[in-house]
């Protein structure tokens, strides 16, 4: 039986602040580093207060009952316009910042928002927009924070007047920019609240944990559990000032918890690999560590981060908990983080779960695994072939109320009893019985005699080598009509040069070919069947294109 903790009901995000202010006024809801350098430690007390006299500002514009947009970076002031529009004005439409001009003009365009609200840093993007909408700057929160709340005084009680409604359309997201194609997911503020309660039952956070907002607040999974389920739970949000000062960030905030994608929670390995192993004997001391974290048992909680202190003073020297989600995790970079010290949690889900619909609960944590659904979700697969691999389908209160103005996608989207089809491809590990992510139905390469083969599963399998930085699996066809599985690597080419292979070299694209064919023949095909053997390899220079969240784009 996993253990659950324990929660309080709620339906609305006013009610989460209005609860978290009750409980918790004069925690730290946020520390905010000034331009100067100095933080501002912003208490729950004092943020309802701020949200509050946002709304009633916003409402004084005529823009009650409206949708509002919000694009920028993540900060203080793009989470008050989250919090004020969700709690007292209407329907909040958050924006990719990444997004180019036309993409947003799009968005603001097919969401019909009455107004964006956006940081300095994407004005040009937002000049650049022809989209018919009132254009409201975050760098002059203070002064509407102000005005709020003189008309507060004056009697001003739109805030207590506002209704909400839990079940009807509360956030607004776009899943791409790209015209034509771009869908508008539409969460609930119930649907939001449960994924928040679902999450709090099996991830343990408390008003003494403090994060760091390093993921994208656009993004759903950031937005719900790195935003909206730490206010949930008292504790303290600080905002990283990009991906490049995540280092030194750890280190001035020494946040707790952290949320992170697989990419980054590579990136953040390779670091500590590469730091121990510049040091003489270190690698020899990695493994002696590993060993004793694991003979320690139940204790290796708390004996891994005296072992590893070197490691945990890179992150602060106070994270303990790391949630993943976007992708699958390496498990053996999952292991690697719980020997040493760190508690990690796989999740799935996507936009129109609110994000998370399987999560690892608590004391069932299984390194190759996402977990078992929440609480009030119920998960299926269907059309399952003989490896028991099949679509994921999801229902419970998470899922959307369907995507905006489109019907005929929202019809599609559900099976005949209601549950959402997402697209991806699970099975449940006989073990755990803990639900796998075994790739996507589009993603699927089909051989001439009908085989199907999974991608991510070749990818996967090449995550280890060190030459590889990245790379895409997908079905090349030939000449003769065939189709075989190639990689497309981006190397690492620090790496290639200790093999003796320079990409500056007239044939370096004929050697890096046949040093992966041998690499992958022999770490890769050796263990998969022969028609999912990889037959082709090309060689990338650049990095492939990512989405916001790390992703790679295919």
């Amino acid at each position: 039986m996993s253990l659950v903790y324990d929660v309080r009901n709620l339906c609305t995000i006013r009610e989460l602040l209005e609860t978290s202010a009750d409980l918790y006024a004069e925690n730290d809801a946020f520390i905010v580093k000034e331009k100067n350098g100095d933080h501002r430690h912003v208490t729950y007390a004092s943020l309802l207060k701020n949200v509050k006299a946002l709304a009633v500002y916003l409402n004084s514009r005529g823009l009650s009952g409206q949708k509002i947009a919000v694009m920028g970076k993540n900060s203080y002031e793009w989470a008050l316009t989250y919090l004020a529009v969700t709690s007292g004005v209407g329907v909040i439409v958050p924006v990719d910042k990444e997004l180019k001009s036309p993409e947003v003009n799009n968005i603001l365009t097919m969401s019909d928002a009455a107004a964006v609200m956006y940081s300095p840093d994407v004005a040009a993007t937002i000049d650049g927009c022809g989209a018919d909408c009132e254009r409201i700057s975050t760098e002059n929160i203070p002064s509407f924070i102000e005005q709020g709340n003189e008309l507060i005084e004056n009697g001003d009680r739109s805030w207590e007047n506002h209704k909400i409604d839990p079940f009807a359309l509360g956030s607004l997201i776009y899943t791409s920019g790209t015209t034509g194609v771009a869908k508008g997911v539409m969460l609930s503020q119930y649907n939001i609240c449960s994924d928040i309660i679902g999450t709090r039952k099996e991830v343990f956070i408390t008003p003494e944990d403090r994060t760091l907002s390093v993921l994208p607040l656009h993004h759903t999974y950031e937005c719900t559990l790195g935003l909206l389920a730490m206010l949930y739970s008292g504790a303290c949000i600080c905002f990283a000032s990009s991906l490049l000062r995540v280092v030194s960030e750890f280190k001035e905030y020494k946040p707790t918890v952290f949320l992170a994608v697989p990419q980054l929670v590579k990136a953040m390995h390779n670091g500590i690999i590469k730091k121990i192993s510049e040091v003489k004997g270190g690698m020899l001391f990695l493994n002696v560590g590993k060993t004793l974290t694991t003979l320690s048992g139940r204790f290796a909680p708390q004996v891994a981060p005296h072992i590893f202190k070197s490691v945990h003073e890179a992150f602060g020297g106070k994270l303990k908990t790391i949630l993943v989600g976007a992708a699958a995790l390496e498990p053996a970079i999952f292991r690697d983080f719980e020997k040493f010290g760190f508690k990690m949690y796989n999740g799935y889900g996507l936009t129109e779960t609110s994000p998370l619909c399987i999560l690892h609960h608590d004391d069932m944590r299984k390194a190759d695994t996402v977990g078992l659904p929440m609480s009030g979700v119920s998960v299926k697969l269907i059309n399952c072939n003989e490896e028991g691999v099949g679509e994921i389908a999801v229902k419970g209160p998470i899922v959307m109320l369907g995507y905006y103005n489109d019907e005929k996608r929202t019809r599609e989207a559900f099976d005949d009893d209601g549950y959402f089809l997402t697209g991806d491809l699970g099975m449940i590990d006989k073990e755990s019985g803990q639900y796998k992510i075994v790739g996507r139905i589009k993603n699927m390469i089909v051989t001439d005699n009908g085989k199907k083969i999974f991608p991510e599963e070749i990818e996967y399998l090449l995550e280890p080598c060190k030459s590889v930085k990245e790379c895409v699996a997908y079905g090349d066809v030939q000449e003769d009509g065939s189709t075989v599985v190639a990689v497309k690597i981006y190397p690492d080419f620090d790496e290639l040069e200790t093999h003796g292979i320079y990409k500056e070299l007239p044939d370096s694209d004929t050697l890096m070919q046949e040093y992966f064919l041998k690499i992958i023949k022999e770490t890769v095909n050796r263990r998969l069947p022969n028609y999912k053997a990889v037959r082709k390899v090309s060689i990338r220079y650049t990095e492939f294109e990512k989405t916001t969240t790390h992703k790679i784009k295919r």
